[in-house]
């Protein structure tokens, strides 16, 4: 008797944790640059290097890295930008997790804020919310089937398994070539960049992952104009990129997180010997988790009639996809400026991020609370000072409607926004509109008894002669077929035929007559 086994990969939910912290420094104005006279906009984004648990522990470190626009006291290029970074470490508890599973660290930066000590030094400032979730990841080996078995009688259990087929980190990288626009001066000096994404369309494919959607860029650049130095443009930019995801079907589901996590802008002489073309570099980091959904058969229990099978049972914990949904929330808002600001002349560039404040499961669903944080540079009505930027949040609540959400449920949800716009209202308000994506997959946790090895013994065959050939018996409630055929040495076929059966039904209080096997078994 050989056991036949198969082997599926399951994860399942370990845990989650959130932390808060508040990151700051101050930052002297390098010695190249002149000094500030107003700050103008802070960009700023969290490069994670090493997420490592061990023993219900998790540290995280990394870096704040941040850029400030300024107003400088140069007169023939006002404008300037200076980077700086904050390094960091954070340290979470999470009960039950180890340096074995797999660690996905989340963040949201609340309101980057810079302020001025003096025209030589800036304080930055930062409240960062950590959300980290731990999965294990682990092959189980199940009996499926019986090779070589003589009169062994085995029931099959259907089982549906969201089988991780594969779980990695890709990056990609996307080359362009940005010419300035006609009526465009020359490049000196790239001052300023931005670069939003616009839309994202994300597919499981024939051995690959595509990607594909579009950026929008800003630049903002110093000119040799002496009426007009400074200029900028925006251009867009579309990508369609793959990355290579073996065994990967059309078929199975995706859950890929898309983060830009480095952009290059290099000025080069196009053809003429002109300062009018930009070499674009944009990496893209994709951390993927391909699942297949698998309906299989594995072995609950065996018996024979012939000799003693003990099935030694194994508890089985894994995760199945409950659901995959992709929820969009329109947002609008009108933000103001501030008294002592400028007028707007005209709107530059929008720019825009999300901060997941609550996301608490409920009945049939999951509720999300959270703020967009807006932010729009615009070309000021002040000769001195040309360019400006004003702030807003929209708040935003929605539900998430889902069928069969528990408690003990887990989820993993994503925020993507695209279709960032501002238009002004007037020279001092401006409506922003936005879409935010909430991209959502959850996970019911399931539990299941499984065979993984059987006991082989012989009969009592004292035992086996005391019993009578032919019982009457009465139905109890939860008996089957199975159960009664196995309790009595027979077979469910020979149960049905006895009592002219058309189904395995059986119903509390029906009578049988069950015959044992016959008795050559003794």
């Amino acid at each position: 008797m050989e056991i036949i086994r198969d082997r599926i990969r399951t994860k399942h939910f370990v845990g989650r944790a959130v932390s808060q912290t508040t990151m700051e420094d101050d930052f002297n104005v390098p010695d190249v640059k002149p000094d500030i006279e107003q700050m103008i906009e802070e960009t700023g984004e969290l490069k994670i290097t090493e997420a490592r648990a061990n023993d219900g522990k998790i540290v995280i470190r990394g870096k704040l890295e941040f850029s400030v626009l300024y107003i400088g006291s140069s007169i023939s290029r006002p404008m300037q930008k200076m980077c700086g970074s904050i390094p960091f470490e954070e340290s979470m508890n999470m009960d039950g997790v180890t340096d074995k599973d797999d660690i996905k660290v989340s963040w949201d930066m609340e309101d980057l804020r810079t302020r001025m000590i003096n025209s030589r030094k800036i304080s930055v400032r930062s409240i960062v919310s950590f959300c980290v979730t731990a999965s294990k990841t682990e092959e189980e080996e199940m009996a499926v089937d019986i090779k070589d078995g003589e009169d062994i009688y085995m029931l099959p259990k259907a089982l549906d398994v969201s089988q991780i087929h594969s779980q990695k980190k890709d990056i990609v990288r996307i080359r362009r070539e940005i010419n300035v626009p006609a009526a465009k001066p020359n490049i000196m000096e790239i001052i300023w960049d931005q670069v939003m994404i616009g839309s994202l369309d994300i597919k499981v494919l024939d051995g690959r992952v595509n990607v594909r959607g579009d950026f929008d860029v800003f630049i903002m650049y110093a000119s040799q104009e002496e009426k007009n130095p400074l200029q900028y443009f925006n251009h867009p930019l579309d990508f369609n990129e793959s990355v290579d995801c073996a065994g990967a079907a059309e078929e199975m589901i995706g859950n890929v997180e898309v983060k830009m996590i480095a952009r290059e802008f290099n000025v080069k002489e196009n053809e003429d010997g002109e300062l009018r073309k930009i070499e674009a570099e944009i990496v893209l980091e994709l951390n993927m988790a391909v699942y297949e959904e698998k309906h299989i058969k594995i072995l609950a229990d065996v018996y024979s009639n012939r000799k003693k099978l003990e099935p030694v049972m194994k508890e089985m914990i894994f995760d199945n996809i409950l659901m995959k949904n992709q929820s969009v929330i329109k947002l609008a808002q009108k933000i103001k400026i501030k008294n002592d600001q400028a007028k707007i002349l005209q709107i530059c560039q929008s720019d825009a991020s999300v901060k997941m404040d609550r996301m608490e499961i409920m009945k049939n669903g999951i509720m999300v609370e959270g703020v967009v944080y807006a932010q729009i540079l615009y070309i000021a009505a002040d000769d001195k000072k040309p360019v400006n930027a004003i702030k807003g949040t929209i708040p935003f609540s929605h539900m998430i409607e889902i069928d069969g959400m528990k408690p003990q449920c887990s989820f993993e949800m994503l925020p993507v926004l695209e279709q960032v716009s501002s238009t002004m209202a007037d020279s001092e308000e401006i409506d922003i509109k936005a879409e935010l994506y909430l991209n959502t997959i959850v996970f019911e946790q399931t539990r299941t008894e499984m065979l993984s090895d059987i006991k082989v013994s012989a009969l009592d065959y004292e035992a086996l002669e005391a019993m009578p050939g032919i019982v009457g018996y009465v139905v109890h409630p939860g008996d089957t077929l199975w159960k009664l055929a196995k309790q009595f040495y027979t077979t469910k076929e020979r149960i049905m035929s006895v009592n002219r059966l058309d189904s395995e039904t059986l119903s509390p209080r029906q009578k049988l007559v069950i015959v044992k096997e016959d008795q050559s078994i003794v």
